[in-house]
């Protein structure tokens, strides 16, 4: 026996429409979009300007001329064009995502993190600095079970991207505050990151260290 249309109650249209109306939202909120990435500044890093000069060439071996420069101001603009189409799409069901927790946050990874930074917290004592912690090191271990879980893994590797200096400011004065608490010799804390180039398989089958250079530095002092 078939049920046709009319012999449908009006809750079960209801629960169509809502269906449908469900399946509409989070498929849009699914499209990729850069996101937080939309940041001049997160764009000049060395991982991005590596994966722009790879596109670059890409690109050009298909009949296109861009110069690295010319690529990035191109896909800015059409991001930017992008991101903004988006949003008028997305505003109708700006109250559906906040109150059933749909929004889509977290984005895939595009490329490798070619150059990635280690964080590290140093105190100086009696005029003399030592390190106290270093991301994933078997001898630097203050409050490593904190800094290794997932969530804090996501926090710290976004704190050392320059559009999240205002994040990273406040995350180096808690934890300024809280190491010399714990070390009343020390008289000053210092938060910085090591950023360099992730080796080759054969640097690394080499023994290679990486090579590197010190920044973002924040020293807190007593």
């Amino acid at each position: 026996m078939t049920t046709s249309r009319s012999d449908l109650g009006p809750w079960a249209w209801a629960r169509a429409a809502f269906i449908a109306f469900h399946l509409t939202a989070i498929t849009l909120m699914a499209l990729p979009a850069p996101g937080g990435g939309m940041s001049r500044t997160a764009w000049k890093t060395p991982t991005v300007q590596a994966e722009f000069r790879a596109w670059t060439g890409r690109v050009n071996a298909m009949g296109m001329d861009y110069t690295p420069a010319e690529f990035e101001d191109t896909l800015w603009d059409l991001a930017s064009g992008l991101m903004k189409a988006r949003s008028k799409v997305l505003a109708p069901f700006g109250t559906y995502y906040r109150y059933t927790g749909t929004a889509q946050s977290w984005r895939m990874f595009v490329a490798p993190h070619r150059f990635p930074a280690r964080l590290e917290f140093r105190i100086e004592e009696n005029g003399k600095w030592r390190t106290i912690y270093a991301t994933r090191s078997p001898d630097f271990r203050w409050h490593a079970e904190h800094f290794d879980h997932d969530r804090m893994r996501s926090a710290v590797f976004r704190y050392a991207w320059p559009h999240y200096a205002a994040h990273y400011n406040r995350f180096s004065e808690y934890y300024g505050r809280m190491a010399l608490r714990e070390f009343p010799e020390a008289t000053a804390f210092e938060s910085r990151f090591f950023a360099y180039r992730t080796l080759s398989p054969e640097e690394a089958a080499s023994g290679m260290d990486p090579d590197g250079n010190y920044g973002s530095s924040r020293v807190i002092r007593r």
